[in-house]
């Protein structure tokens, strides 16, 4: 049986041409994205894409939301604009470009109180980074890890890009009682995870009981035995009168800065899910390739301002991975017929109009430009034969 992945880049506003083209892929197929992939993969404004798909929102409310309220994600592009000054009294003049206020508004509207692991319909994958321990953090809905996190939030981490919105703390805490101990290790009740490494790297407090105040780090953890093993031995060992704290706090910014192009993180994780390779069928969808040349004559010059102003920084470090994990995906594949990626260049030759490659242009212009852009694009002959034998492709297989 054909396992289907579905993965969406990140990219700012321009997320709403990717929007776009699951509109026209859900009037393709005539049913909720949700029904018809298995895995939804999405970082930075393709999370929310992915998130919001996962819960059975229709493409067409993400244009909309798209076209109705980026201003409020995204009020200005200028960073002097007067819009700015409540960001400069709250972060200081070399603070980030935007208040996270908007964005947390419009994912709260969008996504409500629903958790990570409140998804049932398909399995949610979605990719940020921790500045703590400088390692990817990676949302699956399917793990118990990180069940408890509001999806909202799940996609402020992943958006938090790096001059343009600031740092999201997330943090995770959980309380219970203490089954047994040793000098170094402590095992947990039954109301617990049992995957192994969930909670690696929490501080653990005990709160109550034989061993109060006592606080260590978790090296490791056995998810057969609840057992978690500690950085150092225990004062005064816990026994079953004992109740405990467990807390981590995470520094979370943009996913676009460990895989701005999450296909590849989809594809590792169906295949650790046991999905043979060759029963996967991926479909990739980009936020348009950047056409602004960055000339040697300018970048050689450049110095730390001239890189962050503007956040082209961010814009290169996002664009360079896409291509990367595209190549790295189209090689594990090996398929054409089983792998596709939608990627357009943000130039003129689909409608001869502007399209803005900057990720903060919410203008009803571009908005209305990159919608433009993506009719004409999936539209073009050579990518209605693609779709076409991309699903052709899908459907014969899950009719053997």
């Amino acid at each position: 049986m054909p396992f289907r992945i579905l993965s969406l880049d990140g990219g700012g506003i321009r997320g709403v041409l990717a929007a776009r083209i699951l509109f026209n892929l859900e009037e393709k197929l005539r049913q909720p994205l949700n029904q018809y992939f298995h895995l939804l993969s999405g970082t930075s404004t393709g999370s929310m894409l992915a998130t919001a798909l996962a819960l059975g929102i229709p493409a067409r409310k993400i244009v909309h939301l798209y076209r109705q309220k980026g201003k409020i994600v995204f009020p200005y592009t200028d960073g002097l604009d007067i819009k700015r000054v409540p960001v400069f009294l709250e972060y200081g003049l070399l603070g980030p470009k935007f208040s996270d206020r908007g964005l947390e508004t419009i994912l709260k509207d969008l996504l409500g109180t629903q958790k990570l692991g409140n998804v049932t319909n398909c399995q949610l994958l979605i990719t940020s980074y921790d500045t703590l321990e400088r390692k990817p953090i990676v949302f699956k809905s399917w793990r118990t890890k990180f069940a408890q996190i509001p999806l909202w939030e799940a996609c402020m981490c992943s958006a938090s890009a790096p001059t343009f919105f600031p740092a999201h703390k997330l943090e995770r805490e959980y309380h219970g009682s203490v089954m047994a101990a040793t000098e170094t290790t402590i095992t947990f009740g039954d109301m617990v995870s049992a995957e192994d490494d969930d909670y690696l790297n929490m501080e653990i407090t005990i709160v109550e009981g034989q061993g109060k105040n006592q606080s260590r780090m978790i090296l490791s953890y056995d998810g057969a035995k609840r057992e978690a093993t500690l950085d150092r031995p225990w004062d005064q060992i816990p026994d079953r009168t004992s109740t405990y704290k467990l807390y981590k706090q995470y520094c979370a910014i943009d996913g676009g800065l460990a895989a701005n192009n999450p296909t590849a993180c989809g594809v590792a994780a169906a295949i650790k899910l046991g999905h043979n390779i060759n029963d996967l069928q991926v479909l990739s969808i980009g936020t348009g390739d950047p056409t602004r040349k960055i000339l040697w004559e300018s970048a050689r010059k450049w110095g730390t301002f001239q890189w962050i102003k503007g956040g082209l920084v961010v814009k290169v470090m996002t664009d360079a991975p896409s291509d990367i994990y595209d190549y790295i995906t189209e090689q594990i594949i090996g398929d054409q017929s089983r792998y596709l990626r939608l990627q357009f260049p943000l130039d003129r030759q689909l409608t001869a109009k502007k399209l803005s490659d900057d990720m903060d242009d919410a203008s009803a212009e571009n908005i209305h430009n990159l919608i433009e852009a993506a009719d004409a694009y999936v539209h073009l002959p050579e990518i209605k034969q693609k779709l076409d034998r991309f699903f052709a492709r899908t459907e014969q297989r899950a009719n053997r």
